[in-house]
């Protein structure tokens, strides 16, 4: 009762439903068990009922219709960028692998431009930032549960830095990223300090107002981070994949 605890009583029901609309449990088109059913198998009241299937319309997930009760919505409806919903879709087994490349797709996308951004409009503070994570990576070397927190900052503050709002607004998402990156890698033998100069790289072509080294470095970091998240991979599935396969590497 995790999420009870943490979201309070209609926070359960989102839960619950969400990730059986996600896991395929709950089928697009077709309408939600009755309110009655709903409430005696979650344990609720109709009123926390009600709150958490407007907060799952909020969220693409479901709509009312008259005379069919409340219907599930299309995948291609769905708010994918809401947090409960990546944290539904990596804890599902057969999503896990597809969401991983996704958060990698979007990492390409949006940090090395970030990076780059943040080497034009970054101000001192945004500087002081960085470098302030930076040196706390370095301080936890390979010390993993040390180093989370730091990686964390450092990617964050890039982000900030840039100085785009729509970026600094896909921060839950970044974390996401991120965090699910670091929980893949957090036992890498080859261990976290080898990764330090790639981060060295980014936080001192930003530093030096290097718009194009800064965008590279970035590029070069995620390549790394994701070729070793997809070796550690293999090794745990002992499924070596083809280049076609999840967690691609990507061409430095």
């Amino acid at each position: 009762m995790k999420n009870l605890e943490r979201k309070g009583l209609h926070g359960h029901v989102v839960d619950e439903i969400g990730r059986r609309i996600v896991s395929g449990e709950l089928k697009a088109g077709e309408p939600l068990p009755s309110e009655a059913e709903l409430c005696t198998t979650l344990g609720v009241s109709r009123t926390a009922l009600r709150e958490a299937l407007r907060v799952l319309a909020a969220k693409g997930l479901v709509e009312p219709r008259p005379k069919r009760g409340t219907l599930v919505r299309s995948s291609h409806d769905w708010n994918f960028l809401d947090a409960d919903m990546l944290a539904w879709r990596l804890d599902s087994k057969a999503n896990y692998d597809r969401v991983v490349d996704e958060l990698y797709e979007l990492r390409h996308l949006i940090e090395p431009i970030a990076a780059a951004l943040a080497a034009k409009n970054a101000t001192p503070g945004d500087l002081q930032q960085i470098r302030e994570a930076y040196d706390e990576m370095a301080e936890a070397g390979d010390d993993g549960k040390r180093l989370h927190g730091p990686d964390l900052r450092f990617h964050r503050a890039i982000i900030r830095a840039s100085g785009n709002a729509l970026f600094s607004s896909l921060a839950h998402v970044m974390n996401a990223a991120l965090s699910v990156n670091f929980d893949i890698v957090a036992d890498d033998p080859v261990g976290h300090v080898v990764s330090l100069p790639d981060h060295r790289k980014v936080m001192d072509a930003i530093a030096s107002r290097n718009e194009s080294a800064a965008r590279l470095a970035m590029q070069r970091l995620i390549n790394y981070s994701q070729g070793r998240a997809g070796v550690v991979m293999d090794k745990r599935s002992g499924d070596h994949r083809s280049a076609g396969g999840r967690v691609k590497v990507q061409n430095r």
